[in-house]
């Protein structure tokens, strides 16, 4: 499995809208990349750094599921809108990773 994962720094003067990126981005996601081979979604809200109570590095971390990276690639040759909207709801640069999901059981 592949994960495409979009992380949201929070520097100092960066702001991310939470209501807009859980509801109107995320659909926009569904809608352009379910029938792409998008299989789940799930989003990391940053609540401190380490040790505990330190801020957060991240506002958000947002993870994009693929079963191979050929349904990740076709995705992404098809999302341009949905990159674009990133400054709808985020005025930083976001820092992206795309990883191989290696189970562990």
């Amino acid at each position: 499995m592949i994960r495409l994962s979009v992380m949201y720094p929070q520097t100092a003067g960066s702001s991310f809208d939470w209501n807009y990126y859980t509801t109107t981005h995320f659909e926009l996601a569904r809608k352009h990349l379910a029938s792409k081979g998008l299989l789940r979604t799930e989003v990391d809200r940053g609540v401190a750094g380490f040790p505990p109570g330190a801020p957060a590095p991240y506002h958000a971390i947002g993870h994009l599921f693929f079963k191979n990276m050929d349904e990740l690639s076709n995705a992404l040759n098809t999302s341009a809108e949905l990159i674009a909207d990133q400054r709808n709801y985020f005025n930083g640069e976001s820092v992206v990773q795309i990883s191989e999901v290696v189970d562990m059981k």
